[in-house]
């Protein structure tokens, strides 16, 4: 089986299905392919978070009550320091939806977009004519499926089966991310004892111990969760530390889901010729959060408009032609993330303690009365000389923070042409040396847990 197309996505999910439905819009012929059958798509978890603004700002149409994929809303989040004090309200308002339903949602509005969608077909390879990106080969129920095709995007999630397949030397990396480069999220939906006094309205969070509570449709239910760097062992292993230190409402497991996210920086360039590569499979999540439907659909966006430009009239899309895709997000998201991917290991790097003075001045989280007040710098130096932040804490805190602030500004400061891109990838990879990893942190934490309990037992 042969097919032709302008555009091919491979992954159907939210980043593949939203890219799609914006290159049909623009009178493409797009093609996603995804191995999962339409059935199974999306099921790795339950339920998902995204902020209510996300729909509007890209277009898409918005789940409310009624609505099968819709389970609620909430309009504030709480975060506590590691003592579990010092409360600080994030007033966003978030959808709570099904992570099925919704995908259904996406490939629903992607197909009135003029997309159209073959699931069970697995990736095998790609297709090059003349050195150049064509597509790619596929297995499906009926046998093998060529794919021939303008532009092909990866958008298979943390596989990424196509971009690791490519040869390399254009800006678009090829690295696999491994068990050290990704998030371990460890959720527990579980049933209150007492859910007269003790129910889950809002979604708390405790950023020190990488831990949250958030509500369930089920008045009576809440949902435990746990995120962190390398394996989700070390996850648990936080959970029950937090378990130890702040009460926890009574409660009986229903059952456990496990996933994981990306969590290393991007590829230097998400373009090459014929190719760009979107979501999980861009590594593209937030790095405080662990989230990144709404960051994703961002980059989809500006590629849509990139690729939708140097497309036209049957145009090939070369690098330099869709080059604006890695310069725009750049300055208007990569740049900020990459600055907070840096100082995350100085965020971290303190005691319960320590956490606690930087949530009580407003170091780490503001609340928003908080925000604009106050001089961090004074804040700082206020703790040293009170005793309540270690000289290595603070340390490592300054450190981080500079050399985010040097990864920012160089980020900004993205080439404008694929030309530039070697001598920017240098100095970043230099920038990035000096950055600790939180797997390093994660082991040497684990380390210490460990130790502590073969010496008490």
């Amino acid at each position: 089986m042969k097919r032709d197309v302008d555009v091919l996505v491979i992954g159907g999910c939210t980043a593949g299905l939203y890219f799609a439905g914006l290159m049909a819009r623009r009178g493409f012929r797009t093609l996603v392919c995804d191995c999962s059958t339409q059935e199974n798509l999306g099921r790795s978890y339950d339920v998902i978070h995204i902020g209510r603004e996300y729909f509007s700002r890209f277009g898409l149409p918005e789940p409310g009550p009624g609505d099968s994929d819709y389970v609620a809303t909430f309009r504030r989040s709480i975060f506590h320091s590691a003592l579990d004090k010092w409360p600080k309200n994030n007033r966003v308002e978030v959808l709570v939806l099904r992570r099925v339903g919704f995908i259904r949602r996406l490939a629903d509005w992607a197909r009135e977009q003029g997309a159209e969608t073959l699931y069970g077909t697995a990736f095998t390879e790609p297709l090059f004519e003349n050195g150049r990106l064509s597509g790619a080969l596929f297995r499906g129920e009926a046998g093998d499926i060529q794919i021939n095709a303008r532009l092909t995007a990866d958008a298979s999630g943390i596989s990424a089966v196509l971009r690791t397949r490519l040869p390399g030397g254009d800006g678009v990396e090829n690295f696999v991310t491994g068990d050290r480069d990704r998030f371990y999220v460890t959720l527990r939906y579980v049933r209150l004892k007492h859910p007269e006094k003790d129910r889950v309205e809002v979604t708390t969070t405790w950023p020190y111990y990488k831990t949250w509570i958030a509500p369930r449709e089920e008045s009576d239910g809440a949902i435990f969760g746990v995120g962190a760097n390398l394996s989700f062992d070390y996850a648990d292993r936080c959970f029950n530390r937090f378990a130890g230190k702040v009460r926890l409402p009574e409660y009986e497991l229903d059952r456990i889901e496990q996933s994981s996210t990306p969590y290393r920086r991007p590829p230097y360039s998400f373009v090459s010729e014929g190719f760009v590569v979107l979501g999980d499979a861009a590594c593209l999540t937030n790095p405080w959060s662990g989230e990144g439907v709404p960051y994703a659909w961002l980059l989809c966006s500006i590629a849509a408009e990139e690729f939708g430009k140097a497309m036209q009239d049957g145009a090939y899309p070369v690098q330099d032609a869709v080059w604006g895709v890695n310069v725009r997000y750049a300055r208007a998201q990569g740049a900020l993330f990459a600055q907070n991917l840096a100082m995350l290991s100085g965020a971290v790097s303190c005691t319960p303690e320590e956490n606690d003075y930087e949530f009580e001045k407003g170091i780490i989280f503001e609340d928003d009365a908080e925000k604009g007040k106050g001089n961090l710098v004074l804040k700082l130096l206020k703790g040293f000389l009170s005793g309540r932040l270690s000289w290595k804490s603070l340390s490592c805190l300054a450190a981080a923070a500079g050399n985010g602030a040097k990864i920012y500004k160089h980020y900004m400061a993205y080439p404008e042409s694929p030309r530039g891109l070697a001598d920017w990838a240098r100095k970043a990879d230099a920038l990035w040396a000096k950055t600790r990893s939180m797997a390093d942190i994660a082991e040497a934490d684990l380390a210490g847990m460990e130790a502590a309990e073969a010496a008490s037992g």
